[in-house]
């Protein structure tokens, strides 16, 4: 042979998880990432966490520490005349397993009947447990002011469904290869055999997911092989998604865009 080749794969996570399952109702302690007021933030904004402590099933790592969970903002707005607090309330979507996946979560360790992890409540509302590091959350102390929830408070929640992990797929295969003595004739280059495929949009920090798997933020640009592919993007409630055929060596663009939230009427 001419050239060994050293094949290294890639796989989801770097772990095998073939038989493992988590069970519903699993408790996850969340860190929010970000400092949010009611004063900036807007109805439909993701909010960002992190998992605080790694979760195991059966000594295999299935929720990593630091692995990332999102939420969205369902209400929000600043303090008003005569002394009127402002009002801030969000709530908790969904956390990435270990092999890519995202998983629902609720904020009670047991379903209520006819419950559908669809329709989301806000932390406040759903009086989800909050863990005071490392300051409690302003808008326990205020009155007449505008509401801080402060980056590093942590929030206890619940995995809203069973789930079973499995052996990944390798999404990614590199290649080393270790030449042989030279032949007489230097061979040809090898072709660029993936697509080069931007994603943008109007809010930078977008969201992106490639056949149901989160791989980045906007705006980014995705080496794929050649074939289908789901392309979908989504900020808050926001969502685009595209279906897309690329071949070897081809260049797309591809940008997002979702019609403007209506200004709400009036005041609150």
């Amino acid at each position: 042979m001419l050239m060994r080749q050293l094949t290294c794969t890639l796989f989801l996570a770097g772990a095998c998880f073939a038989g493992v399952t988590m069970t519903e109702g699993t408790k996850l302690r969340l860190r929010l990432e970000q400092t949010i007021s009611s004063s900036t933030a807007e109805e439909g904004q993701t909010v960002e966490f992190a998992v605080a402590e790694a979760i195991e099933v059966d000594g295999t790592v299935v929720i990593k520490e630091g692995a990332r969970a999102t939420g969205t903002v369902t209400q929000a707005y600043g303090k008003r005349r005569m002394g009127r607090a402002g009002k801030l309330d969000f709530s908790i979507d969904r956390v990435s397993a270990a092999d890519g996946k995202w998983i629902p979560v609720r904020y009670t360790l047991m379903k209520k009947s006819g419950e559908s992890h669809s329709v989301r409540t806000g932390i406040i509302t759903a009086g989800v447990a909050v863990a005071f590091w490392p300051a409690a959350p302003a808008f326990l102390l205020m009155k007449g002011k505008d509401i801080t929830i402060n980056k590093g408070v942590t929030f206890d929640v619940f995995t809203d469904t069973a789930h079973m992990f499995a052996d990944p797929k390798p999404p990614v295969t590199v290649s080393r290869k270790e030449p042989a003595p030279a032949p007489a004739a230097a061979p040809a280059p090898a072709a660029n055999h993936s697509a080069a495929v931007t994603v943008t949009s109007p809010t930078a920090g977008a969201d992106i997911e490639l056949n149901g798997q989160f791989v980045g933020n906007t705006p980014t640009t995705l080496h794929l092989p050649p074939g289908k592919h789901a392309i979908t993007v989504r900020n808050g409630a926001q969502l685009w998604q595209r279906n897309i055929q690329v071949t070897a060596g081809s260049t797309v663009s591809l940008t997002a865009t979702w019609a403007q939230r209506a200004a709400a009427g009036g005041a609150r």
